[in-house]
């Protein structure tokens, strides 16, 4: 039995798939020995990008509501408290202490019975569930970890499926064409239950097929999503209603929409003004973050999120040079992500992290023709590329949610 929450999620991490899910048994099979029993509304929210921010929204959107809202969210930026949230409160040590003793109990059985473990996000799930069950909650709002059917996450019959978009990323886990990622994600979805998504239109087509075929009510928004601009704030327009937020990456305005339609699907009523409110005022860490008036944390880690945040970066500062910090894990395509970069890279100082699959800080020099530098510590690097910044210039630090968390302690 633990005693002290550091040697209970030190257990946590150190559990590993020793086997490929094939199947959800594994997890159901726990809920069933748990005892778990939905009791709420389940908002569940796949995607290659964006999810947590969908999530915050939503989140916030039924909060100024008046209801009691689960929140499960990874990986975290702040802390591991941060994946479990019961409104705007993370989960305490106290409880993640109680749930880990109860969790070790049952995995020391589940490995005698079957050999097999309960790997650390399954474990997670099942913490926030027990913890959404106590707290008696009217709505969860849950994103995936990776995919979507095979996800832990799906083990629950949802009440809204929500698929912001599809991108490379996890190919190795969902396939390497966009058709194969796609399937995966829509997974997720219920028969005769809605779906709202922000696909483009080179998936439209699948979309409609699955639906059709699975009778899912399906819910498109981009066509809906227009006049974005990113100034000091970012404004657009979805269902001809004009929102602000103070996330200032255009990205953003397809998130934020996102929820927009989800809750005006459940609340037709919801009062407008509340939820410009709630758009302007909701807040997501480590995505195109200003921890200084020139410094901006992004976790884009993957091809597509390389790219919305170079898109974002164009349209906030068109006439800034920009000096970015990069890492990234091993298994990302780096090359693609910092080809990319160098459409708005004027120099780069690479780094690396502690992390079973960071990568070696001298890989990256391969990829650019941009002027850069090799600093293995990520607090050097960081330190002196903030110390060494010109006034017409901003400091990029991007490339791995990992690195971000990490980049933030220093500035926070």
């Amino acid at each position: 039995m633990f005693e002290q929450v550091k040697e209970a999620l030190d257990w946590l991490y150190a559990q590993k798939k020793l086997k490929k899910r094939e199947d959800l048994s594994r997890i159901k099979y726990c809920l069933e020995l748990l005892n778990i029993q939905k009791s709420y509304k389940i908002i569940h929210i796949a995607g290659t990008n964006g999810k947590g921010s969908t999530a915050c929204f939503l989140k916030n959107m039924l909060i100024k509501l008046g209801y009691k809202v689960g929140f499960f969210v990874s990986p975290y930026v702040l802390c591991f408290n941060e994946r479990i949230q019961i409104n705007h409160d993370f989960i305490t040590d106290e409880r993640i202490l109680f749930y880990c003793n109860q969790l070790y109990k049952l995995a020391t059985n589940y490995y005698t019975e079957y050999q097999d473990t309960i790997p650390f996000f399954e474990l997670t799930y099942l913490m926030a569930l027990l913890y959404f069950q106590e707290m008696q909650i009217d709505y969860a709002v849950i994103e995936c970890g990776i995919g979507g059917r095979l996800d832990a996450t799906n083990a629950l019959d949802s009440d809204i499926a929500v698929i912001t978009n599809i991108g490379y990323d996890h190919m190795a886990q969902l396939g390497n064409h966009l058709e194969e990622i796609a399937l995966h994600k829509l997974g997720i979805t219920r028969t005769n239950r809605p779906c709202f998504t922000a696909v483009d239109s080179s998936l439209k087509e699948l979309f409609l097929q699955y639906a059709a075929k699975n009778s899912v009510d399906m819910h498109f928004i981009v066509d809906e999503v227009k006049n974005i601009e990113a100034k000091e704030t970012l404004s657009f327009t979805f269902k001809k209603v004009q929102y602000e937020t103070s996330m200032e990456a255009y990205y953003q305005a397809y998130n934020a929409s996102l929820a927009i339609a989800v809750i005006l699907y459940l609340f037709p009523n919801y009062p407008t003004n509340l939820l410009k409110d709630v758009v302007f005022t909701t807040s997501w860490p480590g995505r195109f973050e200003f921890v200084r008036e020139n410094v901006i944390l992004d976790g884009a880690h993957n091809i597509d999120g390389i790219l919305a945040l170079v898109k974002s970066i164009q349209l906030r500062f068109p006439f800034k040079k920009v000096k970015v910090v990069f890492t990234a894990l091993h298994d990302k395509e780096i090359k693609t992500m910092l080809h990319t970069l160098d459409l708005i890279a004027d120099r780069y100082c690479f780094t690396t992290i502690e992390d079973k699959r960071a990568t070696e800080v001298s890989y990256f020099e391969q990829f650019t023709k941009k002027p850069y530098q090799l600093v293995s510590n990520y607090k050097d690097a960081i330190n002196s590329s903030f110390k060494d910044l010109k006034d017409n210039e901003i400091l990029l630090i991007t490339g791995s949610l990992h690195f971000i968390s990490l980049a933030r302690v220093l500035f926070k």
